[in-house]
């Protein structure tokens, strides 16, 4: 079986995706009701670097928010290869 697989994709772009890899998740929030909250581009750096998470290793990163009676929420989803 391959490893990856070549193609073109938008625009006729040439990709190579990795097929065998791994993904993981990593789920972040923020409501910004207390003190201890951090942003989430804080909280997603700070694992990245943690974690010695490489660009090649990063798949994407998914962001969403809602409010409900008046407490807005932001969540962001980091997904990524393994080691």
């Amino acid at each position: 079986m391959a490893d990856c697989l070549v193609g073109r994709g938008y625009n006729n772009v040439e990709f190579k995706k990795d097929v065998m890899a791994i993904i993981l998740t990593k789920h972040f929030q923020y409501t910004g009701t207390d003190d201890f909250d951090r942003s989430l581009d804080e909280q997603i750096n700070n694992f990245i670097e943690n974690e010695e998470i490489t660009v090649d290793r990063l798949v994407d990163v998914k962001f969403s928010g809602h409010s409900d009676q008046g407490v807005a929420t932001y969540s962001a989803l980091l997904l990524y290869k393994k080691k």
